[in-house]
């Protein structure tokens, strides 16, 4: 098998355990011979550090998985040539000339793949990913005469729905803002851009403990990576990419091309990434520091078991046994004891996280079922508290969001109803009007009061359970 050149925007710790992982696994266990060369996405990055070790490094893999601990190193060794576009622009534009070329790769972080309006073909590089990479692809079209057989597959792994559609359209509408010739615009189109999803816990160089993993390494490396056992990678294609990427013929990790990312991405939102926004919301009340932690506490575990199986599960349309054993395998994931996955880490951006990933949920499961959700009503009501008394809980977040809940409580110890029931009817801001949602009002009030004057959450949550009995 020929060699098979890649591209990789992105040096940091999660595409190097995820892409990176992903092509040494392909060339030590099928015919592919995969090369990468990675260019630094942003100005400040790590590249210096894997050019001085001619691109190797180590991945340790650890965690639970299928119940079982598992602590396991691989050697990384497919990267050669290690490239900051804003110091060596040529031999970054040289790459695109590559005719063994076939993948470009990227995780520049949800906020890589955005239209900068302001961005120039003329800036050495361009200021944006996308922005660099119509300049790449387009010196590509030129250098082989627009021939479509030099076109590629592009894979984006960053956390956005539909990436790959997503930075296709980005670079469409950079081509026309830069007026390059229609040639290439239509060039461009002949590209496949494929959407994918991503699944691995990966919190990348060992601070902690960093003496154990220095006497296993070959070679002094100063960018390790740390990740959990567990991998998955859906990638929306069919049968024509699994011909030049058998990730079909690998074992290890599970890497699967299909045709809808569908139930794949609804239920990591729903149930992996629901978990945690449930945990944040509950946990921090409880002056719970990691997601380990929020485990081994009885009373908080059931919640979120309870949660999930009772009101989220039921939420989606698909089959509930499959989507259990999902969780289940979600919970050993969590379960790690080698991390310390910080709530207050995950607690970033809470309002929006809550948004795209509960909100659904209550909505679907009381229109499916007639009856509200209360577990969930409560978790929104934890919310509300975090937010209303955030300078206690250091919550993080944009200016607008930080303060929405400001004005729901009195000096008198009192709720402010109608600012209440403003907040909650903004159909612009939660995407949909909750006061239309079955007793959600009078529910979340209970809530927000029992854990606002109790002080204590065990407590408020029996309390509340109590009164909305009675509604």
């Amino acid at each position: 098998m020929k060699i098979t050149n890649s591209i990789q925007f992105g040096e940091g710790n999660f595409i190097r355990a995820f892409v990176d992982y992903c092509i040494q696994i392909l060339n030590e266990q099928t015919k592919f011979k995969g090369k990468i060369h990675i260019i630094q996405p942003i100005k400040k990055g790590k590249i210096e550090f894997l050019k001085k070790q001619k691109g190797r490094f180590h991945v340790f893999s650890e965690g639970k998985l299928k119940k079982k601990l598992i602590r396991s190193k691989k050697i990384i060794d497919c990267i050669d040539q290690t490239i900051n576009p804003y110091k060596d622009y040529d031999s970054f534009i040289k790459l695109s000339r590559d005719k063994n070329l076939t993948f470009i790769f990227s995780n520049t972080t949800e906020s890589g793949i955005h239209f900068d309006k302001n961005d120039s073909l003329f800036n050495i590089p361009p200021k944006s990913f996308p922005g660099k990479l119509t300049v790449f692809l387009y010196e590509r079209f030129k250098f082989f005469n627009a021939d479509i057989n030099k076109t590629l597959n592009i894979i984006p792994c960053e956390l956005i729905e539909n990436n790959g559609d997503q930075l296709k359209k980005i670079i469409l509408q950079l081509t026309k803002k830069w007026k390059l010739e229609n040639k290439f615009y239509n060039w461009v189109k002949l590209n496949k851009f494929y959407n994918s999803l991503v699944d691995r816990i990966v919190p990348g160089f060992p601070k902690k403990k960093l003496n154990y993993y220095k006497k296993q390494l070959d070679f002094k490396d100063d960018m390790i990576v740390t990740c959990e056992p567990f991998f998955l990678w859906i990638i929306e294609g069919d049968k024509s990419l699994e011909k030049i990427f058998p990730v079909n013929k690998i074992r290890d990790i599970d890497v699967k091309i299909i045709n809808k990312i569908g139930i794949f991405k609804t239920r990591k939102i729903r149930i992996l990434n629901g978990s945690h926004t449930i945990m944040v919301s509950l946990g921090l009340i409880m002056g719970i520091d990691n997601v380990y932690d929020f485990l081994k506490n009885k009373f908080l575990n059931k919640i979120l078991t309870d949660t999930i199986k009772k009101e989220i599960i039921p939420s989606i349309n698909y089959d509930s046994k499959k989507l259990l054993n999902y969780f289940f395998e979600i919970k050993e994931r969590f379960e790690n004891p080698y991390f310390d996955h910080k709530l207050k880490a995950i607690s970033l951006n809470s309002i929006t996280k809550f948004k795209s990933r509960l909100i659904p949920s209550i909505v679907q499961y009381t229109n499916a079922n007639k009856k509200t959700p209360i577990n969930l009503l409560f978790i929104l009501s934890c919310l509300i508290v975090l937010y209303n008394e955030r300078e206690n809980y250091d919550i993080r977040d944009s200016i607008s969001d930080q303060h929405l809940f400001d004005s729901i409580k009195t000096n008198n110890r009192s709720i402010n109803t109608e600012s209440f029931s403003r907040i909650l009817s903004n159909k612009n801001f939660w995407g949909v009007n909750l006061l239309d949602i079955y007793k959600l009002k009078e529910f979340v009030l209970i809530g927000v009061k029992t854990i606002l004057f109790t002080r204590n959450l065990k407590e408020g949550y029996k309390n509340y359970i109590n009164e909305v009995k009675l509604q």
